[in-house]
Parts: C-alpha cells; sequence; structure tokens
C-alpha cells in the first residue's frame, strides 16, 4: 500500500512501498494518463538541483510520456500532469500550493540536500507562479534518517563549509572519522528559510524499513516511485 500525502485536499501524492517497483508503477501510471490525454513526466536524475517548470508550452508537441535531461526536480499547475521520480534512500520533497494549485516534487540525496534543492523547489514555485510561502504545504518524504546515514568527514564539512547552520544537524558516529547526518531535518530548515512553516517531515527510515527498497541496506537496484498529481 502507498504511502499518501495531501488527501484532505483531493491531491493524488505518494510513494510506492515494497513489493512494488518503481518501473512497473510508473508504466501503469504513463498508460493511464495517455488514455486520459495527460502526461507522465520523469526526470533523468543527476543528484544536481535543476528544477523545472512543466508549463502547456514545455507540453507542446511531446508525447505523453516525457522524460527531462538533468532534472531533480519540477513544479506545474496543470491538472492532466503527473510528476514522478524514484527513491532507494533519497528523499522525496512534496509542496503544494492549495490557493494557486501548483505542484512540486524534486528528489534530494546528499548532494542535492547540500546544495539546497529544497530552497530552488520553492523558489521556483515562488518566481514561476506567484505562490505566497505562507500559502505552500511540504513533505519530506521516507528517506535514510540521522539513525542511518554515515558519512566521511569530508562530507559533513562539506555541508558546515556551505550551510553553517547545518552543525545542529550532524552527530559525530559511533565510529572514528565518521558523522551522521539529518537530511531531513536539513531540507525541511531550507522550506523554513524560504517562508514555508507548514512541513511534515516523515519518520519512516528506507534503511531501516522493510516496506522501503534501500540501496545502503542490501544495494538493490529496485526503487520506490514518488508522484503528485492536481
Amino acid at each position: 500500500m502507498d504511502i499518501r500525502y495531501f488527501e484532505e485536499y483531493g491531491i493524488t501524492a505518494g510513494i510506492t512501498q515494497v513489493p512494488d517497483r518503481s518501473d512497473v508503477r510508473r508504466a501503469e501510471m504513463a498508460e493511464e494518463l495517455k488514455a486520459r490525454g495527460g502526461y507522465l513526466i520523469r526526470p533523468c536524475l543527476t543528484h544536481g538541483v535543476n528544477v523545472y517548470p512543466i508549463t502547456r508550452q514545455f507540453l507542446e508537441g511531446k508525447p505523453s510520456y516525457i522524460e527531462i535531461e538533468d532534472c531533480d526536480g519540477m513544479v506545474t499547475d496543470l491538472p492532466d500532469v503527473a510528476l514522478t521520480s524514484t527513491h532507494g534512500d533519497c528523499i522525496p520533497l512534496y509542496a503544494y500550493d492549495p490557493v494557486k494549485k501548483v505542484i512540486g516534487l524534486a528528489h534530494a540525496g546528499w548532494r542535492g540536500t547540500v546544495n539546497g534543492i529544497a530552497a530552488v523547489l520553492a523558489l521556483t514555485m515562488i518566481k514561476t507562479y506567484g505562490c505566497d510561502p505562507s500559502d505552500i504545504r511540504t513533505v519530506v518524504g521516507p528517506g535514510i534518517g540521522c539513525c542511518c546515514f554515515e558519512v566521511s568527514e569530508d562530507v559533513a564539512r562539506e555541508f558546515i563549509e556551505k550551510m553553517p547552520w547545518c552543525e545542529d544537524y550532524i552527530d559525530e558516529g559511533a565510529k572514528e572519522g565518521k558523522y551522521m547526518i539529518d537530511l531531513k531535518g536539513i531540507n525541511a530548515e531550507l522550506f523554513k528559510m524560504f517562508g514555508i512553516t507548514n512541513t511534515e517531515i516523515s519518520p519512516v527510515c528506507t534503511y531501516e524499513d522493510e516496506n522501503c527498497w534501500s540501496y545502503r541496506r542490501n544495494g538493490t537496484d529496485k526503487r520506490m516511485l514518488a508522484y503528485i498529481k492536481l
């Protein structure tokens, strides 16, 4: 059964769980949307911070199944578009503005997080669609938790050098020279810095929860599918 978000607003948003696989679910969603004249967007993830607005002009002349190169986030106000991304420990970031009727979805691994993809997602909604940050609802979805995200000193140092306040979200690990980073907390803090105060943080750690596919836990190439549609 999928984990669902924004149900109180009538929005289709969530993430699949084991045994569902992202490729199978995405293909099913694409066929359903195609039959109704809609579109499914698949970002070709690069662990970057490129967030693309999906406008009617962008869709012109394109097929119902669209892949976007060098993309880790998308926003749209179109009701016939499903935004999707795949996850195997990296965190899905969901956003919804019930006033402007705008949705967003981003893929936040540690590289995307340290470079501020949550901020880019928020700014893209604000600049492109005129969203008021106080209206935006966000969810920091299931992903590897601080309990299990062990990194080397150079990764911890990169966070602190780029965002000194991140030190509050980094603890020393049990092993010498290792650190534990709270990626969920950092992304939620980035949303807050841009005026978004209504944020839900999922307690689900994909490394610990057997209902989730986890690359770190067992090296699987299977992924969960995060999705959102108006």
